[in-house]
């Protein structure tokens, strides 16, 4: 399988409310704070996270 990488920020087009629990949040905080490191400007967001391991979920779900 191949490997999960976070896309940059994107645009997002639809607006969506979902409830998180408090440890993958966590989580999700910390690998995009990691990611942004050393960077001179915020390049990985929260939101581009869910979006792009939505995309890797996807793209292998077995149909």
């Amino acid at each position: 399988m191949e490997k999960f990488v976070m896309k940059k920020s994107t645009e997002a087009n639809i607006y969506k409310s979902i409830r998180f629990p408090v440890e993958i949040n966590s989580q999700i905080i910390d690998i995009v704070e990691k990611a942004n490191k050393g960077l001179d400007k915020k390049e990985y967001s929260f939101n581009g996270f869910v979006v792009s391991a939505c995309e890797f979920a996807l793209k292998h779900m077995k149909q």
